[in-house]
């Protein structure tokens, strides 16, 4: 599991931390039944409080994502993830909404934020 808070982010660790564990299960990075690193060891690696991680963990383990296995600790959820994964989607949508925004705002043309898009996406 990689994971990179930034400083530099204006949200909170534990939304940074939640939304980079939700694309990693999406993006297939973490299977299901996958056994997430230990609250201590991600609190050590990342220097964030160990609350921080916990809190996000039992979070996720509410909304579905994650559950806890006695004797294991927390993994991928196994059962639910099927329409969440179909639904990747909305963790772009905001931000291409946002660039769409901008684009149009300072007068670029679909054709031109398309071939932008190509040229990233290639890098």
């Amino acid at each position: 599991m990689k994971i990179v808070i930034d400083p530099q982010d204006p949200s909170p660790k534990f939304k940074q931390l939640m939304t980079q564990i939700q694309r990693q299960i999406v993006a297939g990075a973490l299977i299901p039944g996958e056994k997430l690193t230990s609250v201590r060891k991600l609190a050590a690696e990342l220097n964030i409080n160990p609350m921080t991680i916990s809190r996000c963990y039992q979070s996720m383990e509410e909304d579905g994502w994650l559950e806890r296995k006695r004797g294991v600790g927390m993994i991928v959820a196994r059962q639910g993830l099927q329409g969440r994964m179909e639904n990747r989607f909305g963790f772009i949508e905001p931000r291409l909404k946002a660039l769409i925004d901008d684009a149009r705002e300072v007068g670029y043309s679909k054709s031109e934020v398309m071939a932008l898009v190509m040229q990233y996406w290639e890098d």
